[in-house]
């Protein structure tokens, strides 16, 4: 897959101006952010945890010459499929806020170093949507055909979005730290 953006190379990322004169409490502010991101990343790494047990019940299958159609992996399939799911529909609703709220509020500062900030962000909130997308479906091609095929689809899917998002978190949490609480931008 090609992006228009390449996320995970923060040479191609604008940096926001350091802000004078920013006090603790202000950058205590700013990081209430990173604290919403831990818990997608926590999310993920349970979602994680359930693609590991998945991987290490199909190998031993595999080793067995079992039939794909165990009743135990089909509901390991399933239970990542909606727990894949379930994380997919609350980052997006955490970017589509960020999106509507958070960024027209800092771009609408008198910063253009910051918009160029929240213009990449934003665009790199439409790559992580594709992502998100395109795991959705490996999803249901893992629930509806269990299988090491549709499996390892899924996988390469989750775990390309979960580089692209701790990539993107940690770029967020840095560059709109300091201006979130200077500009009193309430998350």
């Amino acid at each position: 897959m090609s992006f228009t953006i390449d996320l995970l190379d923060d040479a191609t990322r604008p940096k926001a101006p350091r802000i004078e004169g920013v006090t603790e409490p202000q950058r205590m502010q700013g990081r209430r952010l990173a604290m919403i991101h831990t818990m997608h990343l926590r999310q993920m790494a349970e979602v994680r945890q359930v693609m590991e047990h998945v991987t290490a019940g199909e190998m031993q299958v595999d080793a067995l010459g079992e039939a794909l159609s165990d009743m135990q992996m089909s509901h390991n399939y399933r239970v990542f499929g909606s727990l894949c799911g379930q994380e997919c529909r609350m980052l997006t609703f955490h970017h589509t806020a960020e999106d509507r709220m958070l960024f027209p509020a800092l771009a609408a500062q008198d910063n253009d170093g910051l918009r160029k900030v929240v213009e990449r962000l934003a665009a790199e909130h439409e790559v992580i949507h594709h992502l998100i997308e395109r795991m959705e479906a490996a999803a249901r091609a893992a629930m509806n055909e269990p299988g090491p095929e549709t499996f390892a689809s899924l996988r390469e899917s989750f775990e390309t979005l979960e580089r692209v998002v701790v990539s993107h978190f940690g770029y967020e949490q840095e560059e709109l730290e300091e201006a979130l609480g200077y500009y009193e931008i309430e998350i």
